[in-house]
């Protein structure tokens, strides 16, 4: 085992005289020892410290951005940092810690701002808006029309399942299983991802439909087509978010978003009577901040779908 360390010239002890050193690593052979070396030379990064992960990246960079900033903005960043594994939460923070690694030859390039996420992003803004909640009447109109005005079933489809836009867009046919009356989708945070959903008894006639087509009509590996896209078939956000807009202005619905449709299902959800924790977890919310059932109650497939036949729209 070949151990390598490094003088360093600029620490002297004065008072005896003797040098510092400090070590960059042990290595198997006396090559891969010199090559260290010749790294640390093109790249003098602290190796007692050594930076090989997000969270080391991030330590070292808070330690010197928060010198420089306000207690605010310390409390914003420690905050943003938490929700870290929900991706686009964090792209300011990414950008500032990236430029950082690559002042210091960490990295070559900065990958956060090379990363586009203009849907993801307007998704966000479109969160913050102050959501209308669809009211029985309404929802009423979209079964009268759903024959009629294409795209209306997948509005609904949303209202009975609480997916996401994002998430009901791009939902693939080989996590429906129509015999057991389930879709698992999702996506953005760990409580979102792949979660199993049962399909209420009311859309389970428009699901049947759309996954027929799919399969036998367009051959298609997603739930919801678009054929007469010159962009492909699949649907994308942005696809989803005008065909939402072309069946709200057909049947003269006026000031709703894409996400009221899960604004909706909550409100419904509760008026219902759906145990609460069964809801969140049907829209994949975080249930950290409740011990016993996050980590303590272990409901089965069939809570789910009796939760889930609560849901009325009255």
């Amino acid at each position: 085992m070949q151990c390598l360390r490094l003088l360093n010239k600029n620490v002297l002890d004065v008072l005896d005289s003797k040098t510092s050193y400090k070590s960059i690593g042990s290595f198997k052979t006396r090559r891969e020892a010199e090559e260290a070396l010749a790294n640390y030379y093109m790249n003098p990064i602290d190796y007692a410290g050594k930076i090989e992960t997000f969270e080391q990246l991030y330590e070292a960079w808070a330690k010197d951005y928060f010198k420089k900033v306000s207690p605010s903005s310390v409390r914003t960043v420690t905050s943003t940092y938490k929700y870290c594994s929900a991706g686009y939460n964090m792209l300011t923070m990414c950008n500032l810690m990236f430029d950082y690694a690559f002042e210091r030859r960490l990295i070559y390039y900065n990958p956060a701002r090379a990363f586009k996420v203009t849907h993801l992003i307007r998704e966000i803004e479109e969160e913050k808006k102050v959501k209308q909640v669809f009211s029985p009447k309404d929802i009423k109109k979209m079964w009268k029309y759903v024959d009629v005005t294409p795209y209306t079933d997948m509005v609904l489809i949303g209202l009975y399942t609480g997916f996401r836009p994002q998430e009901l867009a791009i939902l693939e046919i080989d996590n429906i299983d129509l015999e057991e009356g389930s879709i698992i989708g999702g996506m953005k945070t760990s409580n979102g991802k792949n979660r199993k959903v049962p399909i209420h008894p009311d859309i389970k006639p428009l699901v049947e439909k759309r996954y027929i087509e799919a399969t036998e009509l367009f051959c298609s590996d997603r739930l919801f087509n678009d054929p007469r896209s010159q962009t492909g078939i699949r649907l994308t956000y942005d696809k989803y978010r005008r065909k939402f807009e072309f069946v709200m202005a057909d049947l003269a619905l006026s000031g709703f978003s894409p996400h009221c449709t899960r604004h909706t299902f909550a409100t419904y959800a509760k008026k219902s009577g759906m145990e609460p924790g069964i809801t969140k977890r049907i829209m994949g919310h975080s249930l950290r901040s409740d011990v016993t059932e996050y980590y303590y109650t272990h409901p089965e497939f069939s809570d789910f779908e009796n939760e889930i036949r609560k849901l009325s729209f009255e």
